[in-house]
């Protein structure tokens, strides 16, 4: 089982970073800053979307020294209205999820896909810490690396009559492709939870919010235009999510649907202790 999640996660990522090096080529040939916006828009507001994506799987926190540690999946749906935009001439061109027939093409994707090692740790005081990371190496790109660190507070005692479990939970993340792009994300989630009587499942759910800055380093590309840095701000706001979560002994697997800007699906397998 270890070896297939691995595999999958390699292949994955691996998927990811052959578009990746073909992003480069195609934003050395974009002339403005404002055609740079447009085309890498709606990859802003999607890594921001899976950063958001599959953060938790129940609302109650753990204790000293408990965790949870796996492997977790944002699976992003890029809607049609983020594959093109209007240029200055008024023509309907593609942005970097659009169509391949066009001067300055797009990949054709209708899906983004971020897979993360995940791990969940029990502190003190009704808090929990969660970190995620991903890094591989690319020949002459560079290194993808993605992090995120985040603390939830359970509320819990809030709640009248111990109806449901309810927290709140703050997580931030970074993201670097090679040289080339940086980006960083933030997300505030109030969640909630609930055990079902005799089955080992949970339902659980919440709302978030969401934002997201992506930055280009076209400095170092070999765009002869010398258009300056760019920063892409993602269209993320509100996110709701519902979910379901299993625990066989010390398993765990989890999935819940996400609506936001990009809609999306999160999930995970863990070992919990």
């Amino acid at each position: 089982m270890k070896f297939i999640t691995l595999l999958l996660l390699s292949i994955v990522l691996l998927t990811q970073l052959l578009y990746a090096q073909k992003i480069e080529n195609y934003l050395n040939e974009i002339e403005s800053g404002n055609y740079m916006k447009s085309y890498l828009k709606p990859f802003s507001t999607a890594l921001s979307t899976a950063m958001g994506s599959a953060l938790y799987h129940r609302a109650y926190t753990k204790g000293f020294p408990r965790i949870d540690i796996g492997v977790s999946m944002a699976y992003v749906t890029i809607p049609d209205n983020a594959k093109s935009f209007e240029d200055v001439n008024g023509n309907s061109v593609p942005t970097i999820f659009g169509s391949t027939s066009s001067d300055i093409p797009g990949f054709d994707k209708s899906v983004f896909l971020m897979p993360y090692l995940h791990a969940n740790v029990g502190l003190f005081a009704s808090l929990e810490a969660t970190g995620r990371f991903t890094s591989i190496n690319v020949d002459y790109l560079g290194d993808l690396t993605i992090y995120g660190l985040g603390l939830k507070y359970d509320l819990s005692d809030m709640v009248p009559l111990n109806l449901i479990d309810l927290s709140a939970q703050a997580m931030y993340h970074k993201f670097s492709l090679g040289n080339l792009m940086e980006a960083g994300s933030f997300s505030m989630n109030l969640e909630a939870s609930r055990s079902l009587p005799i089955l080992p499942i949970d339902i659980y759910g919440g709302i978030g919010i969401d934002y997201s800055s992506l930055e280009i380093e076209t400095g170092r590309l070999n765009n002869p235009n010398n258009i300056g840095n760019i920063r892409i701000d993602g269209e993320n706001s509100v996110r709701l999510n519902l979910g379901l979560s299993y625990t066989l002994m010390i398993f765990n697997l989890h999935a819940d649907y996400n609506i936001s800007e990009y809609n999306s699906i999160g999930g995970g397998i863990m070992i919990v202790l």
